[in-house]
């Protein structure tokens, strides 16, 4: 989980310039997330090259493939989840979609969840009570069976049902 003044940093390794460009700015909007330098271990690679594993797919983070027409907020959330532990895998979709209804307060919680907030800051945000927040956080949690936070940002990831 992301905490406070903790960034991730991101290598990218990908041949069209423009992308490069593109990601290099979305990554230092996000308070989270570095460009990582030359001499940097990164905690994240995004590449569309060769791996000493074999082909990549046309865009990857740490080996979990990415659509090709993912756009740089798409890559830049997935770096996150990626530094954040979380394993990205589209192997095989589900057999059934899953169908998950969460209220719009209970979306807004989410997004702020996905960013990293803890209950103290989605409340001051959301302008309700942190025992309000820590609710909706539970009831998110229930919703999506997740076991924490991290698991439930990433289901929804998965699902849809937020875009980082």
């Amino acid at each position: 989980m992301w905490r406070r003044g903790e960034c991730y940093r991101v290598a990218l390794d990908l041949a069209d310039p423009e992308l490069v460009q593109a990601l290099a700015e979305a990554i230092q909007s996000h308070p989270a997330l570095v460009l990582a330098g030359d001499e940097d271990l990164p905690d994240v690679v995004v590449t569309d090259r060769d791996t000493a594993a074999g082909p990549v797919p046309r865009l990857s983070v740490q080996g979990g493939p990415l659509p090709e027409d993912a756009d740089p907020d798409l890559i830049v959330s997935a770096a996150h989840l990626a530094a954040a532990g979380l394993r990205l895998d589209r192997s095989e979709p589900a057999a059934e979609p899953v169908r998950i209804a969460l209220s719009p307060r209970e979306r807004e919680v989410l997004a702020l969840m996905a960013e990293g907030a803890p209950n103290k800051l989605i409340a001051r945000a959301l302008s309700i009570s942190e025992r309000t927040a820590k609710f909706h956080v539970a009831a998110i949690l229930g919703k999506l069976n997740a076991r924490n936070r991290a698991e439930a940002v990433a289901i929804a990831f998965r699902e849809g049902l937020v875009l980082l």
